[in-house]
């Protein structure tokens, strides 16, 4: 953690890893936080998102009224920035300051922060469109591209399109969820209406969902669905409150996800489509973090299961626990990564990263507290 330490603008903050990301991520900072319960990181990094939120619109750097930063500071890529190459970053924001309250019971840092947690509620219902869903497109900040081709958190590409980008306007189902979650916290930390909004966007979701495989899109952009078991489908318990789905739903994704277990956890995608994108970095790779968050939210989901006597159900959520924990095992340093080979698996990225520790933390210590 040392080494990770940073200073920007006078805040005290952590880089997301080294060598290849000596930079202050959101994603990575809020959702390490969380998972670690550290009260003081997610402090300085909310006071950090506050202070370089956006305020105007520039289709250079993807900024927007309201929108917290994707990594400061942003690397130019193609004659543009990355600082605001994110859309689920300004949700986290909101489920940041929720968790902030819950742990430490000071309300304080939210109401200090009042009028950045409203524009980046506002944000968010500037993207919803005529059926509640939330959509992502450079136009919304008067660009016709980002620096990223994608902007939730498996940024590196698209599969199944064009040059690994989406044709905008574009629904990423996790963006999606965690977006709903953000509109809850609100909710919570502002005005009861805005669950109202949390709900219709919930019952968007069914436009994400495929009945002929019992399954959710991944995405949903201007050409149509994109499907293929990924590890979003897993990671979003984390963020969904039990009862969201119906438990049909919820049995498909149980289902489907057993073709991306491994030794080591989840996988990233299934085996089949990885030979459709060119970067392996989003494909054939376990991520330890992301072990986390499927493993939280299996939790939270079975303890529901078992109080409302749904016993395969809680059964097969108990197997993702298992799974997800297999991650442990190959933890003896930080590694970003590991890159599934045949039969070898490889660490990869960088050594330490900033969600690995996270994940430690999570797994040795806090594995069955209440998260989100």
């Amino acid at each position: 953690m040392d080494r990770l330490i940073t200073e920007y603008r006078g805040f005290t903050l952590y880089n997301a890893g080294l060598p290849n990301f000596p930079r202050n991520f959101t994603r990575d900072s809020i959702i390490s936080a969380i998972l670690s319960r550290d009260s003081r990181m997610l402090e300085s990094q909310l006071n950090f998102c506050t202070y370089e939120q956006g305020a105007n619109k520039n289709p250079k750097n993807g900024e927007e009224p309201g929108k917290i930063f994707h990594e400061y500071p942003g690397v130019n890529l193609n004659g543009l920035s990355t600082k605001f190459s994110a859309c689920d970053t300004t949700a986290l924001f909101l489920i940041g300051h929720k968790f902030y309250i819950d742990i430490t019971g000071d309300k304080s840092l939210a109401e200090y922060q009042n009028k950045s947690i409203e524009n980046a509620t506002e944000y968010i219902l500037s993207h919803l469109n005529q059926d509640s869903l939330f959509m992502e497109d450079p136009k919304f900040c008067n660009g016709k591209k980002f620096a990223l081709k994608a902007t939730y958190w498996k940024d590196s590409e698209m599969i199944s399109r064009k040059n690994g980008e989406p044709a905008y306007p574009v629904c990423y189902l996790l963006a999606h969820v965690q977006n709903i979650c953000g509109m809850r916290c609100a909710a919570k930390i502002l005005n009861p209406k805005y669950f109202r909004i949390a709900e219709k966007m919930k019952k968007g979701m069914e436009k994400l969902f495929n009945p002929t495989s019992n399954n959710f899109y991944i995405a949903v952009d201007k050409k149509g669905p994109i499907e293929a078991v990924s590890s979003d489908l897993l990671h979003m318990l984390f963020y969904l409150e039990p009862g969201d789905l119906k438990n049909k739903q919820l049995e498909g994704i149980l289902e489907s996800s057993k073709i991306l277990e491994t030794e080591i956890g989840y996988s990233i995608l299934e085996h089949g489509f990885s030979g459709k994108i060119n970067s392996e970095y989003h494909t054939k790779t376990v991520w330890p973090f992301e072990q986390a968050i499927i493993n939280s939210g299996a939790i939270k989901h079975r303890l529901w299961a078992e109080r409302y006597g749904f016993t395969n159900l809680a059964k097969s959520l108990r197997h993702v626990e298992e799974v997800s924990s297999r991650i442990m095992s190959k933890l003896d340093t930080d590694p970003e990564i590991f890159i599934l080979g045949n039969p070898e698996v490889k660490k990869g990225g960088c050594d330490p990263q900033l969600w690995t520790i996270a994940a430690k933390k999570y797994f040795n210590k806090f594995k069955y507290h209440k998260f989100i």
